[in-house]
């Protein structure tokens, strides 16, 4: 190969000359070329890495008005944006604080278990950020639903710890929003209408079950009250969630000498009977949990073998969640075999 020809070939940044041809000063050409493609591609894998981490660290909302247009993967956890938005976190705890709740919440909060993101809500014409979090191990008796409007520096909540208390005064339908729709009527309507009485000439029952209880729920037109005996009753509650409640009521309609073990669901204001695998009168109940102690659950156990487990805690959260935050059965399984 003459000396021009492969002086070209470098100059075109062909880096092969065939033959023999090793005169010193292509040698050197060829070795700038190489240094300079070595740059070049260093020059744009470094781009790319910028390019990469700039989407990276553009993922969620870093602070409560970001969030107002968080969609999906964008919306923040609340523990997250207590870390990056001091305007939140200062907000957060005053009204909290003013309400008697204070360290219920934040990353040292007696609530750190989980929770779901921040996600905008449209209530009278305005964008809340609505989000719960809960204990861990104990989500479906032990909750806070809340809803935080950053442009008024508002929240308003719901704290469930074996009883409801409500967080500023929500209308009805932040009420509504902040229960999923359990209650209707929230402490700051105004104009609300009283609630009707019978007529006179109706008289309830003396009975009657006890209003706004699980005792009012039905199964095929009979009261979960009816079914333990009304005021007689046999049953007693022996597991607690958000949405499920396990009720023991030991006087068997089966004869069943355990007894007959119901479920009553919130959510459809509903109660069933569930087979316990067992009928032994050395059987009993004890609390228990699933998935390292994740979600509650009702265990029935003879002498200290488990006989059947009601991972109510675990369908509470089920029914509480959804999409990535929902929670699967089949990990919850895995778990509890470790």
């Amino acid at each position: 190969m003459p000396a021009r020809s492969c002086a070209i070939a470098v100059r075109d940044n062909c880096l092969h000359c065939p033959g023999p041809f090793t005169a010193p000063f292509l040698l050197k050409e060829i070795n700038k070329v190489k240094m300079k493609n070595r740059i070049t591609q260093g020059l744009l894998v470094a781009s790319l890495m910028t390019a990469s981490a700039g989407a990276w660290g553009a993922g969620a909302a870093k602070t409560a008005v970001d969030a107002l247009n968080c969609t999906d993967d964008s919306c923040p956890y609340p523990t997250d944006l207590y870390k990056s938005d001091p305007v939140y976190a200062h907000d957060i705890e005053s009204n909290l604080s003013a309400a008697g709740m204070a360290n219920l919440i934040g990353p040292s909060g007696k609530l750190a278990g989980p929770e779901d993101p921040l996600s905008p809500v449209q209530i009278g014409g305005k964008t809340w950020l609505k989000s719960m979090v809960c204990e861990a191990g104990n989500c479906g008796y032990h909750y806070f639903n809340f809803l935080y409007q950053p442009d008024s520096h508002r929240l308003l909540g719901y704290y469930f710890d074996g009883k409801g208390v409500w967080v500023g005064k929500p209308d009805n339908e932040e009420a509504s929003i902040l229960t999923d729709g359990e209650i209707k009527t929230g402490p700051g309507e105004t104009g609300t209408a009283p609630v009707a009485t019978a007529p006179a000439s109706a008289p309830a029952s003396p009975d009657a079950p006890p209003a706004n209880t699980i005792w009012t729920f039905s199964n095929k037109g009979t009261t979960l009250w009816q079914a333990c005996g009304g005021q007689n009753s046999a049953c007693a509650i022996v597991g607690n969630s958000k949405w499920y409640v396990a009720v023991l009521n030991r006087r068997s309609a089966t004869g069943c000498a355990f007894g007959d073990f119901y479920v009553a669901d919130r959510s459809s204001a509903s109660w069933h009977r569930y087979d316990t695998g067992t009928c032994s009168a050395d059987a009993y109940i004890q609390e228990g949990s699933i998935s390292h102690g994740q979600y509650s659950s009702v265990d029935i156990l003879i002498n200290g073998s488990l006989v059947k487990q009601f991972p109510i805690g675990y369908w509470s959260a089920q029914k509480s969640f959804s999409g990535g935050n929902r929670p699967s059965w089949s990990k919850a399984k895995q778990k509890n075999q470790h």
